[in-house]
């Protein structure tokens, strides 16, 4: 669906800070120059569907990856298929590796939308997570032009090569509830009361008589029998709060801390990164805590930059990163042990105003944390290109490391368009004790020089 995002013009903090409600940002300290090994990067997927009309031909919008913890050599990505410019997509496309990124195949995800034998005309916001038996998991967004709305989740038993058909975690029948905004997390934690249990969540916007939005709560629904049912929903905020972006994380305890934007009121576009707890398996939520009091919206003319967070699997320490409301728009990152209390944010990348940030993502595993973000250089082209790169930290977030670049340049003339140049709202990364996966939409000149777009997605995967 077409997110009604707000664009922000963008731990334990010391105490005064806290106080006085200021985002203190440390520089990035000097940190070892080690950095990951690329052992596979380029173009993992592009359009699978034929095109519609309305939406933009040989575009993959807004990707996500999931990195088997269970065998290195399997990934899974996902994106939008054919974007529409007033939102969804035609279908999900997804894209899967056997052999550790040498090869990668891809494909239409299955009885979604009419396009590929389901019954729905669009698709979005498509996230793909493991479960703790091994399974994949792919969560989308699907609605009617005219309502109804709902979201999905589809299951693959083969290493994410094919998957079952959908099955409806909530479904919206009424114009005044629309679904937005999703996101997958599963429990694999194996001290965990909840140990296999998948949680979604999503952004529900609730509109009174008038059509005038009241509400959008953070909502979730869990399933555990491998998403065949799924409870009744719950809700992270209250029913009247404004937010957006649930990234939620699992601690070793079952613990579930979600950090989500939250804005004042609904027409704010100016917004603080908050995070809420569940002791009880995403039944009741603590109240809220600030992780920063303020949070940038990212590149200019540019549609992107959803802030994102992770745990440590292996540590339990999370961390939440977000692009910086000041000057120099660093990508910042922020770290809890108990999703209570946050650190002040670290700068990952350096300063600079002539730079701009396209899109973040964070991943850790074992203290080494990991930020995979683009670089727009502003005086280059008046900012027409993007460079992927990845900053690293082995110190458990203290500091970062200089920038490893990422695959050739991004050219956002070719990009898809919604709202502005629209390589999507996030973008993936995920980290095992060996892997590093990153995925992300890259433009470039089309095949076809008639064409107006030519978006594909790529991928690297790293050894930590």
């Amino acid at each position: 669906m077409q997110p009604r995002l707000r664009w922000a013009v963008r731990g334990a903090l010391p105490a005064a800070a806290m106080v006085l409600g200021l985002s203190l940002a440390v520089p990035a300290a000097a940190a070892p120059q080690r950095q990951p090994a690329i052992l596979h990067i380029g173009q993992i997927d592009r359009q699978d569907v034929p095109t519609q009309a309305g939406c933009e031909n040989d575009t993959l919008v807004e990707p996500d990856i999931a990195v088997s913890p269970f065998n290195p050599s399997i990934a899974v990505a996902v994106a939008h298929d054919c974007r529409f410019d007033n939102g969804g997509a035609v279908d999900i496309s997804y894209a899967w590796t056997h052999d550790g990124g040498a090869t990668w195949h891809h494909a239409p995800l299955p009885d979604l939308t009419r396009a590929v034998g389901g019954v729905w005309a669009r698709a979005s916001d498509a996230v793909v997570a493991f479960g703790a038996d091994g399974s994949v998991y792919i969560s989308a967004l699907v609605f009617d032009l005219a309502c109804p709305g709902g979201v999905t989740v589809s299951r693959s038993t083969d290493g994410g090569e094919t998957f079952a058909p959908p099955v409806i975690v909530h479904k919206s029948t009424s114009c005044a509830y629309s679904d937005d905004k999703d996101w997958m997390l599963v429990d694999a934690q194996p001290d965990s009361p909840f140990y296999g249990r998948i949680y979604l969540f999503w952004t529900p916007f609730i509109s009174n008589s008038n059509g005038v939005v009241t509400g959008s709560p953070q909502a979730v629904r869990w399933s555990d029998d491998d998403g065949a049912h799924w409870s009744s929903t719950s809700y992270v905020t209250g029913l009247t709060a404004a937010t957006q972006d649930s990234q939620p994380m699992v601690q070793p305890d079952g613990s579930i801390t979600d950090v989500y934007q939250y804005f004042p009121n609904q027409s704010a576009v100016i917004g603080s990164l908050r995070a809420r707890t569940s002791r009880d398996g995403g039944a009741t939520w603590s109240n809220s805590v600030v992780v920063t009091p303020s949070f940038g919206g990212g590149a200019t003319g540019v549609r992107c930059c959803l802030p994102g967070a992770t745990a440590d699997f292996a540590t339990g320490e999370l961390y939440a990163a977000w692009i910086a409301n000041d000057a120099d728009e660093t990508v910042d990152v922020a770290r809890s042990a108990d999703g209570v209390h946050w650190s002040a944010p670290v700068a990952v990348t350096p300063t600079g105003s002539h730079i701009q940030h396209v899109n973040l993502a964070v991943g850790a595993y074992n203290g080494d944390v990991f930020v995979s973000y683009g670089n727009r250089n502003m005086n280059n082209a008046s900012g027409r290109y993007v460079q992927q790169e990845l900053s690293s930290s082995y110190n458990a977030g203290v500091s970062f490391g200089a920038p490893l670049p990422l695959g050739p340049l991004s050219d956002l003339k070719y990009a898809a368009v919604a709202g502005g140049e629209f390589p999507g709202d996030y973008i993936g990364i995920s980290v095992t004790d060996s892997v590093i996966g990153t995925a992300w939409c890259l433009s470039s000149t089309p095949p076809n020089p008639n064409d107006a777009y030519h978006q594909t997605m790529y991928a690297a995967i790293l050894r930590p």
